[in-house]
């Protein structure tokens, strides 16, 4: 069985999140915002980050309110290629499912998908 997700987050949504240690705090893990804040456009990382966790979500079919935290859905760059990392609850979700992720941007728009092949 595969499950999709997809968002899209406007990038300049996010710029002011790159000031806010405390949404910084909520949303991402300390690998993440570090990876970001080292990048010459951080917002713009964070924004593909952001769309990459809300995609998952989709992708499970479950809301927020089910117990998945933010930080249990880790972004992770190998090469320049995007990937999860699960703990916890969203990986309750997951079980044993191979996970797929995709971003890309155009102007102030941020894409993200998440294919989950199997074990969901």
């Amino acid at each position: 069985m595969h499950k999709i997700g997809t968002d899209i987050v406007m990038i300049s949504r996010i710029k002011p999140w790159v000031k806010d240690s405390m949404m910084l705090e909520k949303v991402f893990t300390d690998k993440e915002t570090h990876y970001c804040l080292n990048k010459r456009y951080p917002h713009k990382h964070l924004a593909a980050m952001f769309a990459v966790k809300e995609a998952f979500m989709k992708a499970i079919g479950v809301g927020w309110s089910s117990g998945v935290n933010w930080k249990d859905i880790e972004i992770l760059e190998d090469n320049g290629k995007p990937s999860i990392r699960l703990i916890n609850k969203a990986k309750e979700f997951c079980s044993n499912g191979k996970v797929f992720v995709s971003t890309s941007y155009a102007g102030d728009l941020a894409v993200a998908m998440v294919v989950i092949s199997g074990g969901v």
